[in-house]
């Protein structure tokens, strides 16, 4: 290791993924809990390394001597970048890095809807509203799946010029509307509570709403009065105000929970590797850390169907069978048990604690030969997929 490399102080947030075995092949680690990172623990730092709970701007970063911010994460409305332009000091993040995650949330939360309830989410149109990363990731598996979206990106048409969008009045009319947009407080497309009265009132009736994006997208004060109406559904794993979360809001969704959409463990491992090679980048070191070293040799789940399951069973089941997102709603409702001094603390450690969940990349699905259409959805999904002969 160089002179320069060891000269280099790193302040982490302690639970991003192999931070100290990564970031440790360019400087000096020292880790925090994201929340309680101050100016006094990052006052010599050269790199600041964040997750969402960590608000970052001239609060924080006023006097030190940080030269490079990275969150490892997808959004970064907690980070004053302007503030970071300013002061002529480094960002990265890591867009994109839980994308898969995400969009493998949403099928669950289909999947859980469509057994609690007579509701076959593959004949349902989904109306999705932002398709950047991933947005872009669960629409390309919903069509491989020949279930028909239509998407609404104002700022990606624009920029763009595809014909492939329709307005927020065609998205309302779906039987499923799922966001996937970044919290925009102004500008020409702001998404501050986008969701509020006068669009729940536009949606149809039986509708489910999903939200893996920001809580403050959504304007919980209508979102109650709406889900109050016979037939509404909604699927939720952001709010307002995290971590003191509305639990009045939590009793009356379908699904709950603690902000974990994005929380696979590839998609979080993914992150690390993002910004631990922005990092190098920035410093002109040559990347040495390799993730995959870490990870367990795959497949770690391996499932196996026979010729007379139908296709709809055989995906459903393997979804849940990777993935049950009921596991985190249960987690989550045993909020309201706690006194309302701990909740905060409790939510928090659902994230800070949250098992370790592999993506369906992961999972192994063994099908008769024949069956080359199903073999071709599951693969559309993400699954490994092993032709048998009977």
């Amino acid at each position: 290791m160089s002179a320069i490399q060891n000269e280099v102080k790193i302040l982490a947030d302690q639970n991003i993924p192999f931070v100290s075995e990564a970031f440790a092949t360019l400087g000096h680690v020292v880790t925090h809990p994201g929340r309680e990172i101050t100016p006094e623990s990052i006052s010599d730092a050269d790199v600041l390394l964040v997750r969402s709970v960590t608000k970052v701007g001239p609060e924080l970063l006023a006097g030190s001597s940080v030269k490079l911010v990275a969150t490892a994460t997808i959004g970064h409305d907690h980070i004053d970048v302007p503030y970071l332009d300013e002061q002529g000091i480094g960002f990265a993040s890591a867009p994109g890095s839980n994308a898969n995650s995400v969009a493998e949330y949403v099928f669950s939360a289909l999947c859980v809807l469509s057994r609690g309830q007579d509701f076959n989410w593959r004949d349902k149109t989904v109306g999705m509203i932002g398709c950047g990363n991933v947005g872009s990731n669960l629409l390309k598996k919903l069509r491989g799946l020949d279930v028909e979206c239509l998407v609404n990106d104002p700022p990606l048409q624009e920029h763009t010029g595809g014909p492939d969008f329709v307005t927020l009045e065609d998205i309302l009319s779906c039987d499923i509307v799922t966001l996937h947009v970044p919290l925009e407080f102004g500008g020409r497309y702001p998404t501050y509570r986008m969701v509020d009265e006068a669009f729940l009132s536009s949606m149809r009736t039986n509708s489910v709403l999903i939200n893996t994006s920001r809580g403050s997208v959504v304007d919980e004060k209508a979102l109650l009065e709406w889900l109050d109406k016979a037939g509404h559904v909604a699927v939720l794993d952001v709010w307002e105000n995290e971590p003191r979360i509305n639990t009045k809001l939590l009793e009356k969704v379908k699904i709950g929970t603690p902000h974990i959409a994005g929380y696979s463990y590839d998609g979080k491992v993914r992150g690390t590797q993002m910004v631990y090679e922005a990092t190098c980048e920035y410093f002109n070191i040559p990347p040495t850390w390799n993730p995959q070293d870490q990870l367990p040799t795959e497949p770690v789940k391996q499932r196996s169907f026979s010729e007379i399951e139908d296709d709809n069973e055989v995906i459903e089941t393997a979804i849940l069978a990777s993935y049950d997102v009921r596991r985190d709603d249960a987690s989550l409702r045993k909020i309201d048990e706690l006194p309302h001094e701990e909740r905060t603390t409790y939510f928090d450690s659902l994230r800070r604690d949250y098992p370790i969940r592999r993506e369906f990349h992961c999972t192994q699905i063994s099908i008769p030969e024949e069956r080359t259409g199903l073999a071709n959805k599951l693969k559309a999904l993400g699954f490994k997929v092993v032709l048998r002969r009977i």
